[in-house]
């Protein structure tokens, strides 16, 4: 995980990167935003597909299926975080600019 800044590679403050969507080096000024949505999203479809595969192994195993619902939660939720580890990374902010428009 690369959780230093693009621009001066100064660590940033990470849980800022968490609960705001664009955070600001402390040191340089450059705005930052964790990831990207494919991350996101492949750790999402990891998660369901974990989850999915565990509650059909599991519940042939245990009697109680919610035990096995449990089990398969927190197996496709562990799946989900360890991929947003190995693809979480800080990037700079780019903002789409308006080509051929006029100003007045």
């Amino acid at each position: 995980m690369d959780y230093h800044c693009p621009q001066c590679r100064r660590m940033l403050k990470v849980p800022s990167l968490y609960f705001h969507d664009i955070s600001t080096c402390g040191h340089c000024g450059q705005k930052v935003v964790l990831g990207d949505f494919a991350a996101f999203a492949v750790a999402a479809l990891t998660m369901c597909a974990s989850a999915v595969l565990a509650l059909y192994l599991l519940s042939e195993h245990f009697q109680e299926y919610y035990v096995a619902a449990g089990y398969a939660v927190a197996v496709g939720m562990i799946a989900g975080i360890a991929v947003l580890l190995l693809l979480g990374r800080a990037t700079p902010v780019r903002r789409a600019r308006a080509h051929g428009v006029a100003k007045a």
